[in-house]
């Protein structure tokens, strides 16, 4: 667990600001909240998601630690340029926005090396919105994204990604356009398809549509009852990796129409065996790691950037790191990752020792 004495502002105060500032006080943290509204910042008061609200970020940003930005897309960077404005050097920064590449670069010039910024993006969330559905589990087993770059500040990454742990989050660490890259596939191509069934199946005319409708139809569109607000931010700062998914997509769906259309059955069956192949490679639903804790030393050599390498590296191959900690020396250090598992541990040690790390493995007792 992270320092329970360590004070956290949140800077908007709905979904998931709440429902972080909800995990967060129950992990032993003292939370402060702010937001553009105060009706809605004294609703995550009176919700007991944080311990006191404050008018103004200039107020919050005072005592705070660690200041976590909550709001849509669109407003982050102007949130940095205020915390770079009053916010005293030490100060670490961090958000929970869904995109990233633009964002982490711009975040770092306006914050410089005083007050280092480290991006996020928590992969949960609920179609509702607001205070009244921020739950204090919603992070328990979700992946939370992070995306360190090599002028990241290793210290300030390793506090949040220990913050992160302790409200029930498993880390993943990605370069910020490899996330935004991958992100456009996962999440952002879903709410887009979710979207235009909603318009199709609104479009028919027959109230008989939505009777009929299935779970797997609810399950398929729900997010397409989000607020249309926060996904056109996420849309235009994202927006080459989304054009990409969707032509992609299309693309599929015209190769799937093709073989219909023709009656090319064995095309059809390779595109449906392809699709059921590669859904049996999903985790199981709520698994939760480290079920078998294991430690990788890596040596690291005193030079900046190498922690983003490493966790980059290791998140690249699709390797969840579920605590860290830095041993330092006059020539660099040691860098303690616990995995879950053996297996994992030296898929990681080999990705590793091919950028040219040593690495041990330290059984936990």
């Amino acid at each position: 667990m992270a320092d329970a004495k360590e004070h956290v502002l949140i800077v908007g105060t709905g979904l998931i600001g709440g429902s972080v500032g909800l995990a967060l006080r129950r992990s032993g943290h003292q939370v402060t909240g702010t937001d553009a509204s105060k009706q809605h910042a004294l609703a995550a008061l009176e919700a007991e998601a944080i311990d006191d609200a404050c008018d103004d970020l200039d107020t919050g940003i005072r005592t705070a630690d660690i200041v976590l930005i909550a709001t849509p897309v669109g407003e982050v960077l102007a949130t940095v340029e205020a915390i770079a404005r009053s916010a005293p050097a030490g100060t670490i920064v961090t958000d929970v926005g869904s995109t990233k590449g633009h964002i982490v670069a711009e975040a770092q010039r306006l914050l410089g090396p005083e007050r280092p910024f480290v991006g996020g993006h928590p992969m949960a969330g609920t179609e509702g919105e607001g205070i009244t559905s921020a739950r204090a589990d919603l992070f328990e087993n979700a992946l939370w994204i992070l995306t360190p770059t090599e002028t990241t500040d290793a210290a300030a990454y390793r506090r949040i990604n220990t913050l992160v742990t302790a409200i029930g989050a498993r880390t993943l660490a990605l370069e910020p356009d490899e996330h935004d890259r991958l992100v456009a596939l996962v999440s952002h191509l879903p709410y887009a398809i979710a979207t235009a069934l909603m318009a199709i199946a609104g479009d028919e005319g027959d109230p008989r549509v939505f009777r009929t409708a299935a779970g797997s139809f609810r399950d398929v569109t729900r997010t397409a009852g989000s607020n249309p607000r926060v996904w056109r931010d996420i849309f235009s700062t994202n927006r080459e990796a989304v054009l990409r998914e969707i032509d992609q997509f299309a693309s599929t769906m015209a190769r799937l129409r093709d073989a219909v259309d023709g009656g090319r059955w064995d095309d059809f069956d390779a595109l449906v065996e392809s699709a059921r192949e590669a859904r049996k490679r999903f985790p199981a639903k709520g698994e939760r790691a480290p079920v078998d804790p294991v430690t990788l030393e890596v040596a690291i050599p005193d030079r900046a950037g190498v922690l983003a390498e490493i966790t980059t590296t290791l998140g690249s191959g699709g390797i969840n790191i579920e605590d860290i900690s830095v041993d330092h020396t006059p020539s660099g250090g040691v860098l303690r990752l616990l995995l879950d598992g053996h297996d994992l541990v030296a898929q990681a040690a080999v990705l590793l020792e091919t950028h040219g790390f040593r690495t041990t493995v330290v059984e936990e007792r």
